[in-house]
């Protein structure tokens, strides 16, 4: 893994976002990662459910339906193979 390709692409990531939401997100996933201690599971849960709500603020736009009372007529029985 390339670590400055990496933390370029991750700083334009952040330049080119506006939404103050997520940008404090990033900030306090980062604020958990520096003050983690060793073998603490509560810090670690909380640093994944940050992240989770990271990328939950921006993985659907506001114009995007609401897809949340969606039933599924068929499961996929090849799901999870």
């Amino acid at each position: 893994m390339d670590i400055q390709a990496l933390k370029l692409e991750l700083v334009g990531a952040l330049v080119n976002t506006n939404d103050a939401t997520v940008l404090t997100k990033v900030k306090r996933l980062l604020e958990l990662l520096r003050a983690k201690s060793p073998g603490g599971r509560d810090e670690h849960e909380e640093e994944l459910i940050a992240a989770s709500a990271i990328f939950e603020a921006s993985a659907y736009g506001d114009e995007e339906p609401d897809i949340s009372g969606l039933v599924l007529k068929e499961p996929n029985p090849d799901y999870g193979k």
